[in-house]
């Protein structure tokens, strides 16, 4: 029975590979009631030049939902707001699959991964969030289906307002 017992947690071990360990709403618990400066840096559709633009944020988090709300200070008919929510036990990051999670000098890195649109063609979206309690960067990365190439097509940096 032991042996059974053993070869079948081993055999589960062996399927489940290298699971990441899920999101919990607490590891976002330093970014709550926070207000964040900084930039958005973003590839243009029709020039394919980098432009940027001065941003402002604010996050919280309200029961088991992490709420954004980005102004663009000098298009703020592009200001929005997001709720996202962790879904499938962690493994889900809204509707993006959490592909790496981990947390290293106190910095959260963690990497999801969607299938979408971009620019009408569809693509792979892999999206790299990156925290502490004083710095947060988002990056988000395209890849269109098959092409081997991936590139960035915009990235949040924002440092904690004081």
């Amino acid at each position: 029975m032991k042996t059974t017992l053993f070869t079948i947690c081993i055999f589960g071990l062996l399927l489940t590979g290298n699971a990441q360990e899920p999101l919990k709403t607490e590891d976002f618990q330093i970014l709550n009631n926070t207000a964040w400066e900084g930039k958005l840096t973003y590839k243009d559709y029709q020039s394919g030049e980098l432009s940027s633009v001065d941003a402002t944020m604010q996050m919280k988090i309200k029961k088991d939902r992490i709420i954004t709300n980005i102004q663009y200070t000098y298009e703020p008919n592009k200001n929005n707001s997001s709720s996202v929510k962790l879904k499938k036990g962690g493994t889900y990051y809204g509707n993006e699959k959490l592909i790496s999670n981990a947390l290293e000098n106190n910095q959260r890195t963690f990497v999801t991964y969607y299938e979408g649109k971009d620019n009408g063609r569809k693509a792979d979206i892999y999206i790299t969030h990156i925290f502490s309690k004083d710095v947060l960067k988002t990056i988000k990365e395209v890849q269109y289906k098959n092409d081997d190439n991936r590139f960035v097509r915009n990235t949040y940096e924002f440092s904690k307002k004081q």
